[in-house]
């Protein structure tokens, strides 16, 4: 688990000056493979926000890539707020990082993981909530055609088809 953390003082300034809550509007992640271009690595990331128990409403958003090509960019957009109170908000957001592929050696860094955050401190907690009809996710499939540019495809997919793409178990034995 890599924590995305928020600086603690920037927090107790922030209440200082009345507000009392952030909004996470979106997270950019950038991940470089440490190899050779055209290696069969895969990886799979996840954005967490560990204030919940369950796995299923821990995870924001999963995305499996290949890093063949060279790195990869993705934005994601949490689009919710947590109390500045909050003694989770230091660290309530993390990454689950996994690499397969071409097995490296013990100690070996595989990759690294860029992350930027655009959030907005508030006095108050009205947040943009989206109207949801049904359980259908939003699913994003990177086309890079060995390049390192994406492109977005955004489609609903019924839940049950999501269960499906999802990993059945993690590990992260292979990260490192």
């Amino acid at each position: 688990m890599i924590p995305l953390r928020l600086n603690e003082g920037m927090i107790q300034q922030w209440r200082a000056h009345g507000y009392t809550h952030l909004h996470y509007g979106a997270i950019r992640l950038a991940l470089t493979l440490h190899g050779r271009k055209g290696l069969p690595v895969v990886a799979r990331v996840a954005l967490l926000d560990t204030r919940y128990r369950e796995y299923k409403h821990v995870c924001i958003a999963t995305i499996q890539t290949t890093l063949n090509a060279g790195t990869v960019f993705v934005t994601l957009y949490p689009n919710f707020n947590v109390a500045l109170e909050n003694p989770q908000i230091y660290q309530n957001m993390q990454i689950q990082l996994q690499i397969t592929g071409a097995p490296q050696i013990g100690n070996t860094y595989a990759a690294t993981l860029h992350h930027q955050m655009a959030y907005r401190v508030q006095n108050h907690a009205m947040d943009l909530s989206l109207p949801r009809d049904t359980e259908d996710a939003l699913l994003i499939q990177l086309e890079s055609h060995h390049s390192p540019s994406c492109i977005h495809i955004p489609r609903q997919i019924p839940r049950e088809e999501l269960v499906k793409l999802l990993p059945e178990s993690w590990s992260s034995r292979d990260c490192f």
